[in-house]
């Protein structure tokens, strides 16, 4: 079964569409031209502390709550209620992680968020307000508020002033004991290296006195082979000259005893001839 839309529906969602496009580029447009500081987020504070008798937790309390914040403010046009509703909601919820992070030791987390100590603050009504802090006006709205609410709102602000100093006391210690703990790893880092350094050193002092010792060694057997050497070439020398002599020797005796058997034989052929020539 085929569904037919008629003309006057689709015209209708078309105008539909239109209108929630229309409504978002609108709110895109006052959110790029409005910029939300710091110092909107501690008079946001401020004011929701300030008025919690209008949180009542009936139906639509705390829009129409937020409604009256964008017009004391001024903020029409430029952030909505439920922009504003949805600002607090993440800063309280935020602070909540925290809180519930820091009972597992999560101060490094705690110390890095600034809104951490007003937070606390404006939760849990722990706020102290100190006469000897300057008193800091409001805005235009709060001086043309009634006289109670403006004192409130006053007070508000000299222990948010007194809480932001102690925030950023915080922080700066925290800061300095970062530093103090990079100073530190820094210098065992220091440490390591020059320890390092040292092994490294030692290792080569070593390595250089092994090789000289290898190269002392090698010297000792070169000179000792030489030595040898020349110790055997000396001992052949004498014994080729000992064997030369000898063999002169040798040649000599013999040729004196080829001499002496010579003369004898002479001297026995002269004999023999002596006695032949007497006997005739």
């Amino acid at each position: 079964m085929r569904l037919v839309h008629s003309p006057l529906y689709d015209a209708k969602d078309r105008r539909r569409k239109h209108n929630a496009k229309q409504k978002q580029k609108t709110k895109m447009e006052s959110e790029e031209v409005f910029k939300w500081t710091d110092a909107n987020t501690t008079d946001l504070i401020v004011w929701r502390v300030s008025n919690n008798s209008l949180f009542t937790g009936k139906r639509n309390a705390a829009i129409k709550a937020f409604e009256l914040y964008v017009k004391e403010k001024q903020l029409q046009g430029k952030v909505t209620p439920a922009w504003v509703r949805k600002k607090w909601e993440n800063l309280k919820q935020k602070y909540k992680d925290l809180k519930s992070l820091s009972i597992v030791g999560g101060d490094t987390a705690i110390a890095t968020w600034k809104w951490y100590a007003i937070m606390d603050g404006a939760l849990s009504s722990e706020i102290p307000f100190s006469p000897l802090i300057t008193p800091v006006h409001g805005s235009s709205s709060a001086q043309d508020a009634p006289p109670i609410k403006q004192r409130k709102e006053e007070d508000w602000m000299k222990a948010l002033r007194e809480m932001e100093r102690r925030q950023e006391e915080r922080e700066r210690r925290s800061a300095e004991r970062e530093d103090e703990r990079d100073r530190r790893a820094a210098a065992r880092e220091e440490e390591r290296d020059r320890r390092a350094a040292e092994r490294e050193t030692e290792r080569d002092r070593r390595a250089t006195e092994r090789e000289d010792e290898r190269e002392r060694e090698a010297l000792e057997r070169e000179m000792r082979r030489e030595r040898e050497m020349f110790a055997r070439e000396e001992r052949w020398e004498k014994e080729m000259l000992a064997r030369e002599e000898r063999q002169e020797r040798e040649h000599r005796e013999r040729e004196e005893r080829r001499e002496r058997e010579a003369a004898a034989r002479e001297e026995r052929l002269f004999k023999l001839l002596e006695t032949f020539l007497a006997n005739k």
